[in-house]
């Protein structure tokens, strides 16, 4: 009992020291910069090709707090304005057999947690798909900062990955033949709030 006692208390340290670390950001909120960043999705096209889609039409923010317990993300889509690359497909996105977005507009997207997770971090929480809600695991990494030269704004980089299964979405149409797995990619920039 001695020998167990002595080994688990390193991983207890660890577990408390990761919930005690905060993003390199100062607290505050953060909007998300749409014009400079992507939110999109890949599938497989019987099983041999990849079709790539994005959404031109979102919003969200990020808030930064003392430690990564009190930080947060949320992320807002307009299904509508999806596109990957042919109106023909698009339009059937559109319609009840995969989106509905006549009856579901949007998708959303909060966390529940984010934690240290190697190099980067794992931002927990809640995607809402034609008014179904599954929990999702992002793996994100940040990419620093800089400044943006037309205003002097900071700008604070960000990319994260994951997947999902549609078919938990209520969006069975087409599987096999197109993919049940859709893997889920944001390259984002959060913006320094405006001085007051």
């Amino acid at each position: 009992m001695h020998l167990l006692f002595i080994r688990y208390t390193p991983c207890v340290s660890a577990l408390r020291k990761a919930n005690d670390m905060s993003l390199p950001i100062p607290p505050g909120t953060y909007p998300i910069d749409a014009m400079h960043s992507q939110l999109g999705f890949t599938v497989k096209h019987l099983g041999i090709s990849t079709i790539r889609g994005s959404f031109h039409t979102y919003s969200g923010s990020l808030t930064v707090g003392a430690d990564l317990a009190s930080t947060s993300v949320t992320i807002d889509a307009d299904m509508a304005s999806v596109s990957t690359g042919s109106s023909m497909r698009d339009e059937h996105l559109h319609g009840d057999t995969f989106f509905d977005t006549a009856n579901h507009p949007k998708l959303t997207f909060s966390t529940t947690s984010v934690a240290a997770n190697g190099d980067g971090y794992a931002l927990n929480g809640d995607l809402s798909i034609r008014g179904i809600t599954k929990p999702v695991t992002l793996n994100v990494t940040f990419n620093g900062e800089a400044t943006f030269p037309m205003d002097q704004s900071t700008h604070y980089g960000f990319e994260a990955t994951g997947a999902i299964n549609r078919t938990d979405f209520g969006v069975s149409y087409g599987v096999p033949m197109v993919s049940d797995n859709v893997k889920l990619f944001l390259d984002v920039q959060f913006v320094s709030p405006k001085a007051s």
